[in-house]
């Protein structure tokens, strides 16, 4: 039992995929002493290092060491904080990312991203929701993707789970309006990360993970519903899904592969 009230008032933020990229970008700029930053990610190494980065920035850091799309455990441990101190703040951005230069996708690697990127984000949020609900504050973020906005027929897995994440966001946001409970989908374009150092084609306006994820904050600041950037690709991409079919499938046929899974594994650094 926590009796100390400087330390129930801080408040808690939840972060997946906090391990690398932006991820882990977003807990070092959170990291204040008047926050509780909860971090989960896979690799424990990985976990430790950002905790003793955010620590010294005078956070108070806990650990789940574990992946998210174990249902029971995720859902066990965000239970007991959100009974143990209220979640304010949880960001899903834990994700994985995969394409088509080697050949189709295979069956394990569709399922893989639609387990991570929309089983795992659910997984993150469902359970603290009705502790949002019941407190009648508190924020939910979600980290979709320009991929979300069209089908890639370079990554049509990551794409439709993109698009998943996306909408249920903007349903969400309108639901739970009512409860003073805020959502907010991210849609950001190419950010320098582990995952998107695999490319080998050009990556327009791509911006570095630190700026991303200060457009991000700023944002969830202002509760802002949708956080999108670059405006320019955008809007470039509201208009596209906008021109004849036969157009957007020959466009589309042009798009360079994205690497797929080496050996159908998930990559530590993608979650």
């Amino acid at each position: 039992m926590i009796k100390n009230k400087t330390i129930m008032n801080k408040q808690t933020i939840l972060i997946t995929g906090a391990t690398s990229g932006l991820g882990y970008e977003i807990a070092m700029q959170y990291a204040t002493p008047h926050v509780r930053l909860i971090l989960v990610g896979r690799n424990v190494y990985q976990l430790n290092k950002i905790a003793n980065l955010c620590n010294l920035r005078g956070a108070q850091t806990h650990l789940l060491a574990l992946d998210i799309r174990e249902k029971k455990a995720l859902t066990d441990h965000l239970t007991d904080f959100c009974n143990q101190y209220g979640i304010d703040i949880v960001v899903a951005c834990a994700g994985v990312s995969a394409g088509t230069l080697q050949g189709p996708e295979s069956p394990s690697q569709v399922q893989t991203i639609f387990d991570t990127n929309i089983n795992g984000v659910l997984n993150t949020i469902m359970p603290i929701i009705p502790h949002m609900i019941k407190r009648r504050k508190g924020n939910i973020v979600i980290i979709s993707s320009m991929a979300g906005l069209i089908g890639l027929s370079s990554a049509p897995s990551y794409s439709a789970s993109k698009a998943c994440i996306r909408v249920f966001g903007e349903a969400l946001r309108g639901y739970l309006k009512q409860y003073n409970v805020h959502t907010t989908v991210v849609i950001p374009g190419y950010i320098k990360t582990p995952m998107t150092e695999v490319n080998n084609f050009p990556m327009p306006f791509i911006i570095s993970a630190e700026k991303a994820a200060q457009k991000i904050i700023k944002g969830v600041s202002n509760n802002k519903g949708v956080i999108a950037f670059p405006t320019t690709i955008y809007l470039l991409l509201k208009c596209f899904n906008a021109l004849p079919n036969q157009l957007i499938d020959y466009i589309n046929s042009k798009i360079p592969g994205k690497p797929a899974f080496e050996n159908n594994e998930l990559k530590e650094d993608d979650q």
